[in-house]
This record gives structure tokens, C-alpha cells and sequence, in this order.
């Protein structure tokens, strides 16, 4: 079969799993990309092609404002992350079972050490936001970046309109819908967007939120309400995220009910790991102090109203 019918059959069968926007980068070179050799991890290890995918987590249903718990961000009420592995395993199955190939061949890219924001843009995923988040098309920055190896040289998809791609030259096509008053970086109340696509990591809520900084400067405590876990402001804001987003539906990961500031604070250690276990928040690099730390600022907010 030619290579052109086999990206369709893949395409085909990456949106029959729930996936809202199917590209493909041909060939992946990590050490053109990235800069660096593929060394022995095999996260940075080319191949002939790369599927890159996006998974929708949406605006409404458990994504909503009213979403269980509402202390935690949207896109880590689920873990989608576990969810986008599963859905690509089951079509790198089908694909393999259809075109052959070693399991090997086939190598999922989540949450993973390479960067998926370029893979993002050079395959037209989607555009960068003053957020420093990737814009798609169909589900604004509500979606979950993953990305599937294939020992297949496939017809590769080009970055989208008004995207350039030399060092530190982005253009924002998909933000002049804003004008020159960018509504994500209007919305940050701790003003952590730079305006060039970057974070200022040291006044970002959500790093914090991820357990990093010594301590929290009054400056962030002072505004920080009822993010248990994740801040939004940015995505909340962004007009590409007002409309109707479906998100996909799963169970996985799902956090108990009583998963509460109050209830993290009056936890052992042992009680949060295993109420996250599976879940968004069970990475390694978020453990209970870190838990404990902005349930504390909750509080402290709560307590100030």
C-alpha cells in the first residue's frame, strides 16, 4: 500500500478513538530538532515518521465549571495523559496488525522528557498563544499533546499559516484575534506572561501549583484562590476556549469526592498518595507536602473573604 493510504488509515483510525486533530511529522529527527544526540534514551531516538495527536479534555461536563472537585483544573480532574497512552497502544495495535512493524517501532511521546510544543507547531497541530500554549483549531488549549513513532515514511503536514519557525522567530497568528490587548496575559493576576510566547515561571501560579519554589511570594499567595491543584486564568480567558469543547469521556484517574484543602491538610502521607494514585496528581514530582502547601493557600484565601 502507498504511503499516502497508510497516513489515511492511520488518521482515520486515530479520530475513530476520540482524537480531535491527526498530523504527521516526516521524518523525526530529534537531534535536528531538539539539537542533541538520540544517546541510549529512547525518547530521543528518530524514526521515519511521528503521529502527533490531540486529545480534547473540553469546557463542559467534568471539565466544566461545575466539575468535581472544582478545586482542581480541568485538565487533571481525569488523567489524560493515561488516557491518550491507552487510546494511541490501541491504534498502534490496529496499524501494526494492518501494515506490520516491530512493537518497538511504535514508541509513545506523553508527558514524556521531549518537548511537545515544536513537534506541535512543525506538523501543524496547531499555533502558539501569548500563553505559551498550543491553539488548535478545533479545541483551543483544551487538549493533551501526545505523540506515536511509525516505521513507515509518510507524507508529512506542513505548520499552519503565519507560523514561522527560526530561533525566537514566532509569529501569533491565531492571537490577533485579541488585537494588542491580549486577553490571557490581561487575565494572569500575577502578570506571568512575558507576551512572546513564554512563561515567567517565578510568577506562575502553576508552577507553584507543581510543587516547584522554595516558598510562594506574597505576591502569588496574595491572589491564589481555590486552586487546590492547576490555574487557568490564562486558558479561561482565551477566545479560542469559549465555545462548546467537548472533552473526551473516561473514568481514569478520576479523584475522589472528598478530595478537599481540608481533607489534604488532615491527611497522612500515606492517604494522599493513595487517593491520587492513578490520577493526574500521582506524578512523582507532586507528592503530599507539595499537596499540603497549596491546600494551605486555599485556606489562608478562604479565610480572608
Amino acid at each position: 500500500m502507498d504511503p499516502a493510504s497508510i497516513a489515511d488509515y492511520i488518521r482515520t483510525e486515530a479520530y475513530d478513538k476520540g482524537f480531535s486533530r491527526v498530523r504527521f511529522l516526516s521524518p523525526y529527527n530529534p537531534g535536528t530538532i531538539f539539537n542533541r544526540l538520540d544517546g541510549t534514551d529512547n525518547h530521543w531516538k528518530g524514526a521515519p515518521s511521528l503521529l502527533v495527536v490531540a486529545l480534547p479534555y473540553g469546557n463542559s461536563g467534568i471539565a466544566g465549571a461545575l466539575g468535581q472537585p472544582s478545586t482542581i483544573a480541568p485538565f487533571a480532574r481525569r488523567n489524560y495523559y493515561a488516557e491518550a497512552v491507552t487510546r494511541l497502544k490501541d491504534v498502534a495495535k490496529n496499524v501494526r496488525a494492518r501494515f506490520g512493524g516491530q512493537r518497538s517501532d511504535y514508541r509513545i511521546l506523553c508527558n514524556s522528557p521531549v518537548p511537545e510544543k515544536p513537534l506541535a507547531l512543525l506538523c501543524g497541530l496547531g499555533w502558539l498563544g501569548k500563553n505559551s500554549l498550543i491553539i488548535t483549531p478545533e479545541a483551543g488549549s483544551l487538549v493533551i499533546i501526545a505523540a506515536m513513532t511509525l516505521p513507515f515514511q509518510l507524507p508529512g503536514d506542513s505548520p499552519l499559516s503565519g507560523v514561522f519557525l527560526g530561533a525566537r522567530a514566532l509569529a501569533f497568528p491565531a492571537c490577533k484575534v485579541c488585537g494588542d490587548s491580549p486577553a490571557c496575559m490581561n487575565a494572569c493576576p500575577t502578570k506571568a506572561l512575558s507576551g512572546d510566547g513564554t512563561v515567567q515561571t517565578d510568577r506562575c501560579i502553576q508552577w507553584y501549583a507543581s510543587g516547584n519554589g522554595t516558598t510562594v511570594p506574597n505576591f502569588v499567595a496574595d491572589v491564589w484562590e481555590n486552586q487546590l491543584y492547576g490555574c487557568t486564568y490564562c486558558q479561561d480567558a482565551c477566545p479560542y476556549n469559549k465555545k462548546k469543547i467537548k472533552g473526551s469521556d473516561t473514568e481514569r484517574g478520576k479523584l475522589p469526592e472528598f478530595f478537599t484543602a481540608e481533607w489534604v491538610l488532615s491527611s497522612s502521607d500515606e492517604s494522599i498518595r493513595k487517593a491520587v494514585q492513578g490520577s493526574a496528581l500521582g506524578m512523582q514530582w507532586l507528592g503530599p507536602v507539595s499537596l499540603r502547601r497549596n491546600a494551605s493557600l486555599v485556606l489562608r484565601r478562604k479565610s480572608s473573604v
